[in-house]
């Protein structure tokens, strides 16, 4: 197995692609029905919401990728240090706009729920689509279609 490859091979390529077009997708989608809803500065809010969590999601799939294409028993903290980054990176990013005059915390608030939804559900979908299958014959088992 080459586990130099930073996006994993076809799997990790699949959920990258997935996920980041998913979320660019649907940062439009959040910031045209929050305007529809509400306003612009409701737009904005619910778009700076999508978009923080878009960037930090896609960065923690790099990060991911390359936790996994290190050593295999490094990983566990790894994937660990990775989500406790992204924590921190939204939490960071949401105290860098509070309290400015134009965000309307509901709609950003609701903007990266959704986001987060809708990144999540295309990353599963990007691994279901890309993972390989594999027909494995235990030894003293007979090939299928043959009786010992």
């Amino acid at each position: 197995m080459n586990r130099a490859s930073l996006v994993g091979g076809r799997a990790g390529r699949s959920i990258v692609t997935h996920g980041v077009v998913a979320g660019l997708v649907s940062a439009v989608v959040i910031t045209t029905t929050a305007w529809l809803v509400g306003d612009e500065r409701t737009a904005l809010s619910a778009g700076a919401g999508a978009a923080l969590v878009l960037g930090v999601l896609t960065i923690g799939l790099l990060a991911i990728s390359a936790v996994v294409a290190g050593d295999a028993a490094l990983s566990m903290a790894g994937a660990g240090l990775v989500y406790l980054g992204q924590l921190i990176l939204i939490v960071v990013g949401l105290l860098v706009v509070r309290g400015r005059g134009w965000l309307d915390g509901d709609a950003f608030a609701y903007g990266a729920v959704a986001q987060v939804l809708v990144m999540q559900v295309a990353l599963v979908l990007g691994y279901v689509r890309g993972r390989h299958s594999l027909d494995v014959v235990v030894a003293g088992d007979a090939p299928p279609g043959r009786s010992r």
